[in-house]
């Protein structure tokens, strides 16, 4: 993995843990891969690190309630 996805995927982690696991990164690292958005967002980065913030968290909150 190239330090630029790694980089991104750090950054979505530490957004989703302050979002929905009350500043857990290591839930919230578990969780994106347990749901198969770390391996989504990291295959799809070229696209996935143009969006904004709130768009990803609220793709990320419908796929985590997809998954309880």
């Amino acid at each position: 993995m190239s330090s630029e996805v790694m980089e991104f995927m750090v950054w979505l982690v530490e957004r989703v843990a302050r979002k929905f696991f009350d500043g857990n990164k290591r839930l919230a690292y578990n969780q994106l891969k347990a749901t198969g958005l770390w391996e989504h967002y990291v295959r799809h980065y070229e696209t996935s690190h143009t969006l904004n913030e709130e768009y990803l968290l609220v793709d990320i909150k419908e796929c985590l309630e997809r998954h309880g």
